[in-house]
Protein backbone atom coordinates (compact mmCIF):
# COMPACT_ATOMS: atom_id res chain seq x y z
CA UNK A 1 0.00 0.00 0.00
CA UNK A 2 1.28 3.46 -0.91
CA UNK A 3 2.47 5.07 2.39
CA UNK A 4 0.40 8.51 1.89
CA UNK A 5 -2.98 6.42 1.03
CA UNK A 6 -2.07 4.48 3.98
CA UNK A 7 -1.51 7.86 6.26
CA UNK A 8 -4.82 9.01 4.93
CA UNK A 9 -7.02 5.64 5.54
CA UNK A 10 -5.32 5.45 8.98
CA UNK A 11 -6.49 9.33 9.73
CA UNK A 12 -9.85 8.73 8.62
CA UNK A 13 -10.05 5.67 10.46
CA UNK A 14 -8.94 7.75 13.85
CA UNK A 15 -11.62 9.81 13.05
CA UNK A 16 -14.55 7.17 13.41
CA UNK A 17 -15.24 5.61 16.42
CA UNK A 18 -12.78 3.20 18.39
CA UNK A 19 -13.40 -0.56 18.47
CA UNK A 20 -14.31 -2.09 21.47
CA UNK A 21 -13.07 -5.89 21.08
CA UNK A 22 -15.63 -8.18 23.15
CA UNK A 23 -14.42 -11.32 24.22
CA UNK A 24 -15.80 -14.61 25.85
CA UNK A 25 -13.90 -15.11 28.83
CA UNK A 26 -15.01 -19.21 28.14
CA UNK A 27 -12.76 -18.60 24.67
CA UNK A 28 -9.36 -20.49 24.63
CA UNK A 29 -8.10 -19.02 21.32
CA UNK A 30 -5.07 -16.76 21.67
CA UNK A 31 -5.62 -13.00 20.65
CA UNK A 32 -2.70 -10.56 19.45
CA UNK A 33 -1.29 -8.42 21.85
CA UNK A 34 0.16 -5.18 20.47
CA UNK A 35 2.07 -2.83 22.88
CA UNK A 36 3.52 0.14 20.77
CA UNK A 37 5.12 3.32 21.95
CA UNK A 38 6.73 6.37 20.47
CA UNK A 39 8.02 8.60 22.55
CA UNK A 40 10.21 12.28 21.90
CA UNK A 41 13.08 10.89 23.96
CA UNK A 42 16.21 10.29 22.01
CA UNK A 43 16.42 6.35 21.76
CA UNK A 44 15.20 3.41 21.53
CA UNK A 45 11.47 2.96 20.88
CA UNK A 46 9.86 -0.48 21.20
CA UNK A 47 6.91 -2.54 20.45
CA UNK A 48 5.99 -5.50 22.45
CA UNK A 49 3.82 -8.58 20.94
CA UNK A 50 2.64 -11.52 23.00
CA UNK A 51 -0.80 -13.75 23.02
CA UNK A 52 -3.81 -13.58 25.30
CA UNK A 53 -4.31 -16.87 27.41
CA UNK A 54 -8.24 -17.04 28.92
CA UNK A 55 -9.78 -15.22 31.51
CA UNK A 56 -8.69 -16.45 34.78
CA UNK A 57 -5.61 -18.18 33.80
CA UNK A 58 -2.12 -17.58 34.93
CA UNK A 59 -0.35 -14.20 33.66
CA UNK A 60 2.44 -16.20 31.45
CA UNK A 61 1.53 -14.71 28.32
CA UNK A 62 3.47 -16.32 24.99
CA UNK A 63 5.48 -14.20 22.97
CA UNK A 64 5.46 -13.76 19.15
CA UNK A 65 8.37 -13.47 17.14
CA UNK A 66 8.99 -13.44 13.44
CA UNK A 67 6.80 -10.21 12.84
CA UNK A 68 7.71 -7.61 10.59
CA UNK A 69 6.84 -3.91 12.22
CA UNK A 70 7.20 -0.75 10.55
CA UNK A 71 6.54 2.74 11.02
CA UNK A 72 5.35 5.59 9.20
CA UNK A 73 4.96 9.60 9.36
CA UNK A 74 3.16 11.90 7.52
CA UNK A 75 6.48 13.08 6.09
CA UNK A 76 6.59 9.84 3.79
CA UNK A 77 9.09 8.46 6.05
CA UNK A 78 9.48 4.76 6.63
CA UNK A 79 11.20 3.40 9.71
CA UNK A 80 12.17 -0.46 10.23
CA UNK A 81 11.73 -2.26 13.93
CA UNK A 82 14.24 -5.40 14.60
CA UNK A 83 13.25 -7.92 17.08
CA UNK A 84 16.02 -7.93 19.78
CA UNK A 85 14.75 -10.46 22.00
CA UNK A 86 11.97 -13.00 21.81
CA UNK A 87 8.27 -10.81 21.24
CA UNK A 88 9.98 -7.35 21.55
CA UNK A 89 11.01 -5.76 18.45
CA UNK A 90 13.13 -2.39 18.72
CA UNK A 91 13.58 0.65 16.55
CA UNK A 92 16.87 2.36 17.72
CA UNK A 93 18.21 5.84 18.03
CA UNK A 94 14.23 7.34 17.17
CA UNK A 95 12.90 10.63 18.33
CA UNK A 96 9.19 11.22 18.03
CA UNK A 97 8.14 14.77 17.08
CA UNK A 98 5.33 16.69 18.28
CA UNK A 99 1.86 17.17 15.96
CA UNK A 100 3.34 14.13 13.73
CA UNK A 101 1.13 11.66 12.95
CA UNK A 102 2.34 8.09 13.12
CA UNK A 103 1.44 4.67 11.49
CA UNK A 104 2.76 1.50 12.63
CA UNK A 105 1.73 -1.54 10.61
CA UNK A 106 2.55 -5.05 12.13
CA UNK A 107 2.14 -7.80 9.77
CA UNK A 108 2.67 -11.51 12.04
CA UNK A 109 1.20 -14.40 11.00
CA UNK A 110 -0.49 -13.76 7.87
CA UNK A 111 -2.39 -10.29 9.14
CA UNK A 112 -1.58 -7.08 8.94
CA UNK A 113 -2.64 -4.81 11.64
CA UNK A 114 -2.21 -1.20 10.97
CA UNK A 115 -2.29 1.43 14.02
CA UNK A 116 -2.28 5.78 13.99
CA UNK A 117 -1.65 8.11 16.76
CA UNK A 118 -0.69 11.64 17.24
CA UNK A 119 2.00 12.95 19.07
CA UNK A 120 1.02 16.32 21.16
CA UNK A 121 2.87 19.04 22.38
CA UNK A 122 4.83 18.45 25.47
CA UNK A 123 3.71 20.09 28.84
CA UNK A 124 5.76 20.56 31.58
CA UNK A 125 5.85 18.40 34.66
CA UNK A 126 6.86 21.24 36.88
CA UNK A 127 7.02 19.42 40.33
CA UNK A 128 6.40 16.40 42.89
CA UNK A 129 5.09 17.11 46.08
CA UNK A 130 3.40 15.22 49.08
CA UNK A 131 0.67 15.31 51.10
CA UNK A 132 0.18 13.28 54.28
CA UNK A 133 -3.26 11.57 55.30
CA UNK A 134 -4.37 9.83 58.35
CA UNK A 135 -6.78 7.32 58.32
CA UNK A 136 -7.92 6.12 61.82
CA UNK A 137 -4.35 5.20 63.35
CA UNK A 138 -2.54 5.25 59.83
CA UNK A 139 -1.13 7.78 58.04
CA UNK A 140 -0.80 7.78 54.51
CA UNK A 141 1.78 9.52 51.96
CA UNK A 142 0.32 10.68 48.36
CA UNK A 143 2.50 11.90 45.25
CA UNK A 144 1.02 15.29 44.13
CA UNK A 145 2.26 15.85 40.14
CA UNK A 146 2.07 19.95 39.42
CA UNK A 147 2.12 21.82 36.10
CA UNK A 148 0.52 24.44 33.90
CA UNK A 149 -2.55 23.19 31.52
CA UNK A 150 -1.85 25.17 28.22
CA UNK A 151 -5.22 27.34 27.20
CA UNK A 152 -7.27 26.53 24.36
CA UNK A 153 -5.90 23.14 23.95
CA UNK A 154 -7.35 19.86 24.44
CA UNK A 155 -4.70 17.85 26.29
CA UNK A 156 -4.76 14.69 28.05
CA UNK A 157 -2.25 13.30 30.29
CA UNK A 158 -1.45 9.87 31.72
CA UNK A 159 0.81 9.45 34.71
CA UNK A 160 3.06 6.17 35.84
CA UNK A 161 4.25 5.60 39.37
CA UNK A 162 7.01 3.82 40.75
CA UNK A 163 7.85 3.38 43.82
CA UNK A 164 11.54 1.87 44.43
CA UNK A 165 11.41 0.99 40.90
CA UNK A 166 8.56 -0.80 40.96
CA UNK A 167 5.49 0.26 38.85
CA UNK A 168 2.16 1.26 40.75
CA UNK A 169 -0.60 -0.92 39.19
CA UNK A 170 -3.16 1.67 39.18
CA UNK A 171 -3.78 3.66 35.72
CA UNK A 172 -3.47 7.62 36.76
CA UNK A 173 -4.95 9.40 33.46
CA UNK A 174 -6.84 12.91 33.17
CA UNK A 175 -7.43 15.15 30.49
CA UNK A 176 -8.40 19.47 30.62
CA UNK A 177 -12.15 19.49 30.43
CA UNK A 178 -12.49 20.81 33.73
CA UNK A 179 -8.95 22.58 33.84
CA UNK A 180 -8.02 24.11 30.29
CA UNK A 181 -5.36 27.07 31.28
CA UNK A 182 -4.84 26.85 35.20
CA UNK A 183 -2.42 25.20 37.12
CA UNK A 184 -3.08 21.98 38.07
CA UNK A 185 -2.28 19.84 41.55
CA UNK A 186 -3.43 16.45 41.65
CA UNK A 187 -2.84 13.79 44.31
CA UNK A 188 -1.90 9.70 42.78
CA UNK A 189 -4.07 8.01 45.37
CA UNK A 190 -3.04 4.53 45.09
CA UNK A 191 -3.22 1.46 47.42
CA UNK A 192 -0.95 -0.84 45.53
CA UNK A 193 2.35 0.12 47.55
CA UNK A 194 2.59 1.63 50.93
CA UNK A 195 5.31 4.90 50.50
CA UNK A 196 6.91 5.16 53.34
CA UNK A 197 10.35 7.10 54.71
CA UNK A 198 13.01 6.70 52.51
CA UNK A 199 11.21 5.29 49.60
CA UNK A 200 12.12 6.67 45.86
CA UNK A 201 9.29 7.50 43.71
CA UNK A 202 9.35 8.14 40.01
CA UNK A 203 6.60 9.57 38.28
CA UNK A 204 6.08 9.43 34.56
CA UNK A 205 4.39 11.91 32.37
CA UNK A 206 3.08 11.30 29.03
CA UNK A 207 1.03 13.78 27.00
CA UNK A 208 -1.38 11.81 25.01
CA UNK A 209 -3.79 11.61 22.26
CA UNK A 210 -7.33 11.37 22.86
CA UNK A 211 -7.84 8.19 21.29
CA UNK A 212 -4.72 6.62 24.16
CA UNK A 213 -6.88 8.63 26.74
CA UNK A 214 -10.09 6.53 26.01
CA UNK A 215 -8.36 3.44 26.01
CA UNK A 216 -6.28 3.94 29.56
CA UNK A 217 -9.45 5.84 31.21
CA UNK A 218 -10.98 2.49 30.27
CA UNK A 219 -8.75 0.10 31.11
CA UNK A 220 -8.10 2.04 34.67
CA UNK A 221 -12.35 2.03 35.04
CA UNK A 222 -11.43 -2.06 34.70
CA UNK A 223 -8.84 -2.17 37.16
CA UNK A 224 -5.30 -3.34 34.90
CA UNK A 225 -2.49 -1.26 33.86
CA UNK A 226 -1.63 -3.88 30.70
CA UNK A 227 -3.62 -4.87 27.80
CA UNK A 228 -2.81 -8.59 28.94
CA UNK A 229 -5.39 -7.78 32.09
CA UNK A 230 -8.02 -6.14 29.74
CA UNK A 231 -8.97 -10.19 28.22
CA UNK A 232 -12.64 -9.49 29.79
CA UNK A 233 -16.23 -9.56 28.17
CA UNK A 234 -15.48 -5.02 27.39
CA UNK A 235 -12.47 -4.51 26.28
CA UNK A 236 -10.92 -0.52 26.34
CA UNK A 237 -11.18 0.79 22.73
CA UNK A 238 -7.91 -0.35 20.59
CA UNK A 239 -6.78 1.88 18.36
CA UNK A 240 -5.36 -0.77 15.99
CA UNK A 241 -7.75 -2.28 13.37
CA UNK A 242 -8.47 -5.85 13.38
CA UNK A 243 -9.25 -8.57 16.27
CA UNK A 244 -6.35 -7.99 18.38
CA UNK A 245 -5.62 -6.61 22.10
CA UNK A 246 -3.83 -3.60 22.92
CA UNK A 247 -2.01 -0.53 21.67
CA UNK A 248 -0.26 2.18 19.51
CA UNK A 249 0.57 5.56 21.36
CA UNK A 250 2.84 8.25 20.42
CA UNK A 251 3.31 10.41 23.48
CA UNK A 252 5.82 13.21 25.18
CA UNK A 253 7.68 11.52 28.22
CA UNK A 254 8.78 13.15 31.13
CA UNK A 255 10.15 11.84 34.99
CA UNK A 256 10.31 13.64 37.66
CA UNK A 257 11.59 11.98 41.05
CA UNK A 258 11.31 12.49 45.09
CA UNK A 259 12.73 10.94 47.82
CA UNK A 260 10.37 10.81 50.81
CA UNK A 261 12.28 12.78 53.71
Amino acid sequence: MNIRVLIVFVAMGLLSCQKVISVNTGDSTPQLVIEGNITDVQGPQTVKLSKSVPYGSNNVFPTVSGATITLNDNTNATYRFTETQPGTYTLNNFKGRALTLYVLTVKSEGKTYYGGSTMPFPVNLDSLTLVSQTFGNKNTISVVINYQDPPTIANQYRFIMYVNGVQVKRVFVENDQLSDGRAVSTTLYQQDIEIKKGDKVDVDMECIDANMYNYWNSLSNQGGNTPQNSATPSNPPSNINGEVLGYFSAHTLQRKTIIIP
